[in-house]
């Protein structure tokens, strides 16, 4: 009986100093390794480790930082996940994972180890779209989610604003605020500065409006940018496509701009300077063509107001201001209509293809006919597309296609713009234009923002360079009628027109 005894606790023995030994090397092939995500130092109540090769993240902290949420079952060994567009199940030890209701095969399993849930790296890149690095002399794992980035930041100054410039690696969600004591701009980007020069992060500017630009990671989804001002001026941000980039334009006052050309030249020679600088500038402006289409014209009058004002007569008399003015700061300029006659509508995108313009605008005034329509009112920017955006748009196409000589051929007109949009490679800078046409005309008018709109128009096809179609308040509301009624107006509209121009073209350095 003693012998027994004896084997029984020799074999007790042998098996706890067994499950020693194994759990030494066990931990002894386990490799403690720092994990960054965006960036960032994930910090995790259990470390994250490299097991035989394989690296294993503590579930729960992992998931939590990726913006999911875990259900554990520990009678089934199954863990659940919830992502925001997925979820995914997986069962410990099992070499499989059910994403989104599909079964997918996977390598390495996810395995407790410590008494915490781990999951390997395969099983995380499940959740959201992720690369991942492991640096093996240091054991650091940097994982970035595979979002929007911002790859660069720029600044030019002008004599009048100081422009900034977001490089983006795609089209992304922002949004904009300021903040006083001090003076700031901030934006707010839904986007990760993984892949961002760190000299870039903060960049020192030092000019009449701006001190620096700073950005950080603000938390795990947003990007912030903040424009540290010398004072609070007016601004305007917007977004620029091929390549996707947001610009931040803050301008200068008439006070910092005069308080700028004097502290300029010396001076004895302010004088005599001044003026060659200005005709340089003039200079410059002479490689640009803008041509202008004044909508409609002789026989057809276009939408005419309650008091009897006509469309055509409107446009006419805007387009020649917007000439003048454009005129004046050296530009190339061409109306294709200079007084009431007929012009057909498919030889005004012809004349801007004939010029080589760099810009084209068609320039109407809106109306609805429906009931209750007198009350419609504000602006909207049209660029080219084979879709409407909205019902409204397609009322506005079809209005103003009526002139072709195509139009009574029902579904052919739309034959034609499809076959001229394969070959348009201006949509994107038809788009860049609309924003800045948009937003400056709303700014200097006062009228209701309406957006920017697409629509199948045949004044728009078959052009190669940046081209918009523009309705500058309803002329069926009596109150804008009124408006469009006065020269004072109408030169607003130029303005904003004429400004909208020089934002595209004069301002915008070559390689933004």
């Amino acid at each position: 009986m003693l012998g027994k005894k004896r084997i029984i606790n020799f074999v007790i023995l042998f098996l706890i100093i067994s499950i020693f030994i194994s759990n030494i090397f066990c931990l002894a092939q386990q490799e403690e390794v720092s994990v960054f995500l965006d960036g960032n130092l994930l910090n995790t109540e259990v470390p994250p480790h490299i097991n035989n090769g394989r690296i294993f993240l503590p579930a729960r902290d992992i998931v939590e930082a990726l913006g999911g949420r875990i259900t554990w079952f520990p009678a089934l060994k199954l863990l659940n996940i919830i992502m925001s567009d997925r979820e995914v199940s997986v069962v410990m030890d099992v070499p499989e994972a059910e994403v989104n209701g599909k079964d997918i095969t996977i390598e390495n399993a996810p395995s407790i180890i410590q008494n915490r849930v781990m999951l390997p790296l395969e099983v995380i890149s499940l959740l959201t779209d992720l690369e991942a690095d492991l640096d093996k002399e240091s054991n650091q794992l940097n994982i970035n989610r595979k979002r929007p980035l911002i790859t660069g930041i720029r600044n030019y100054t002008h004599p009048d604003k100081t422009r900034i410039v977001l490089d983006l690696s795609e089209k992304t969600a922002y949004n904009v605020l300021t903040l006083n004591d001090p003076e700031r701009i901030v934006i707010d980007i839904d986007a990760s500065i993984s892949q961002l020069e760190s000299e870039q992060k903060e960049v020192l500017i030092d000019n009449l409006l701006v001190s620096r630009v700073r950005t950080g990671q603000f938390n795990q989804d947003t990007v912030r940018v903040v424009a540290d001002l010398k004072n609070m001026n007016e601004y305007d941000v917007f977004e620029l496509s091929s390549p996707q980039r947001i610009v931040l334009d803050i301008y200068m006052s008439q006070e910092q701009a005069g308080s700028a050309a004097e502290s300029s030249f010396p001076p004895e020679v302010r004088e005599e300077t001044l003026p060659e600088t200005e005709a340089a500038a003039v200079k410059e402006n002479d490689k640009y063509v803008v041509v202008i289409d004044p909508g409609h014209g002789g026989s057809q009058p276009g939408a005419i107001g309650p008091s009897g004002l006509k469309e055509k007569d409107v446009v006419l008399d805007i387009a020649l201001k917007l000439k003048r003015i454009l005129q004046n700061e050296g530009f190339s300029i061409y109306l294709t209509r200079e007084k009431d006659v007929d012009v057909s509508l498919e030889s005004r995108p012809l004349m801007a293809l004939q010029k080589e313009a760099d810009v084209f605008i068609s320039i109407h005034i809106n109306s609805v006919f429906q009931k209750g329509s007198p009350t419609a009112k504000g602006v909207e920017t049209y660029v080219l597309n084979s879709r409407h955006t909205d019902a409204s748009a397609k009322d506005v196409a079809d209005r103003e296609n009526k002139a072709s000589e195509f139009y009574n051929s029902g579904d052919d007109i739309l034959d034609i713009i499809l076959g001229d949009l394969s070959e348009s490679a201006s949509i994107d800078f038809s788009l860049d234009l609309a924003d800045m046409v948009q937003k400056r005309l709303v700014q200097q008018t006062g009228l209701g923002n309406r957006g920017v709109k697409q629509a199948p128009f045949i004044v728009l096809k078959g052009v190669n360079m940046a081209a918009v179609l523009v309705e500058v308040g309803f002329i069926c509301n009596p109150n804008e009628e009124k408006l469009l009624k006065t020269s004072e107006f109408r030169e607003k509209i130029a303005q904003a027109l004429s400004q909208s121009v020089k934002d595209y073209l004069k301002n915008m350095p070559e390689n933004i």
